[in-house]
């Protein structure tokens, strides 16, 4: 297949590949704001909640890695049909959660599959689809905002509709899984639409190996070490801090999808100014990005020890930050290093990094069965600093000015 030539201008072709990646966002994030609820109205312990958050990773991983270099060699249209079709599936999977908990653990790791192969081939799209010959006027660097944007966006307002839902609704174990998979079905028709982007759809595909660009020394010693605190500083936000509140009683469903909104909104509403702080001659970006979620940790470890419910909203503000922050920072780092052959790889390999990070809270949850709340955090931040230091020795080294061939 053929790139098409038609104009931006009339179709804007990236906007509705944007708002696929966005509904899958939605649907891999519409579970974080219940977690309060299953406790209450189920009786689920916190390790079961977390770990209902957390094993979409195991979907997630292998979806990123296997994405990304699939639609490389066969287009990124047919991955994120793909990716919506199994959001589908997954939201539709999860509503049987009012019976039982196994089909939010199936649900969930299908989501993580949905959202891998979004992530990685969708946000190439979007990315391709934000230059020319599909968009003309486009400054240099959008596509990367566009597609953390959306992403980002999908993130915030999947659990914040949810919250809302479950808060002052009837069916909160439903109607919030029946809505986002309601949206996505004509997505898929209008996807159908699009142009691909991948000129030579249609390779064979030998499956996935580690592009060469994931060894590349600033990729090694720049996006990696900072790449975990994306999703790490947001899952901290929105399902660690309401845990450690011992006295918000029946308010602690309304304050839990407050920390979502919080967390993830400032995390869409940062990435405006992130590219402000971006730097093709030196790491500033992410290291702006990492200040800010030590920022919030001290704020998490001070709500822990202070039981102040203000203190700790404000500390999801701005642990939101630095996740919307280093999404960005870390996206156009690796866009800079990855030649166009491997983007959807290297990507991948970024998601897969980042992703590390949403198992924070079930590893918290249970470690603390050993070890207190206050150890726990205070290695987090000592972890932190730890990656400051890192991409700081490095912030000028090893440097790609993203003029490939």
């Amino acid at each position: 297949m053929t790139i098409s030539s038609t104009p931006a201008r009339l179709h804007r072709p990236w906007l509705p590949a944007a708002f696929s990646l966005l509904m899958v966002g939605w649907g891999a994030n519409q579970f974080a704001s219940l977690l309060a609820f299953y406790r209450q109205a189920h009786g689920f312990s916190a390790i079961t909640v977390t770990s209902i958050l957390g094993v979409y990773v195991a979907g997630l991983i292998p979806a990123l890695l296997l994405g990304g270099p699939y639609s490389d060699a066969r287009g990124r249209r047919r991955v994120t049909l793909t990716a919506l079709s199994l959001s589908i599936i997954a939201s539709s999977i999860m509503t049987l959660g009012i019976v039982e908990a196994w089909p939010l653990f199936l649900g969930r790791f299908l989501a993580g599959v949905a959202t891998g192969l979004a992530m990685a081939a969708t946000t190439s799209w979007v990315k391709e689809l934000s230059q020319k010959p599909f968009d003309l006027t486009a400054p240099a660097g959008v596509g990367a905002r566009r597609a953390s944007l959306a992403a980002a966006g999908g993130f915030w307002l999947g659990p914040v509709v949810s919250g809302l839902m479950a808060n002052f609704l009837p069916l909160p174990e439903i109607a919030p899984y029946v809505l986002q998979a309601l949206i996505c079905v004509p997505l898929i028709i209008i996807a159908l639409r699009l142009p691909e982007t991948r000129p030579n759809e249609g390779a064979t595909v030998k499956g996935f190996s580690w592009p060469s660009s994931a060894r590349d020394r600033r990729f090694a010693t720049v996006v990696s070490p900072g790449a975990p605190w994306v999703f790490g500083a947001g899952t901290l936000g929105f399902a660690v801090m309401p845990s450690l509140l011992v006295d918000l009683g029946p308010w602690r469903l309304l304050y839990a999808t407050a920390a979502v909104a919080l967390t993830l909104g400032f995390g869409v509403l940062i990435q405006q100014f992130a590219r402000r702080w971006d730097d093709p001659h030196s790491a500033r970006g992410v290291l702006v990005a990492l200040y800010a979620t030590l920022a919030g940790l001290a704020l998490m470890i001070t709500t822990l020890l202070s039981q102040n419910p203000w203190l700790g909203l404000l500390g999801c503000a701005v642990l939101g930050s630095g996740y919307g922050l280093m999404l960005v920072g870390g996206l156009l780092e690796t866009q800079r290093i990855a030649p166009p052959h491997q983007l959807g790889a290297l990507t991948g390999v970024y998601y897969t990094y980042a992703y590390l990070g949403y198992l924070t809270p079930t590893i918290i949850a249970f470690l603390a069965v050993w070890f207190s709340e206050t150890l726990l955090i205070g290695i987090i931040i000592a972890l932190c600093l730890w990656s400051i230091t890192i991409v700081s020795i490095n912030s000028r080294k090893h440097l790609h000015d993203g003029a490939h061939p």
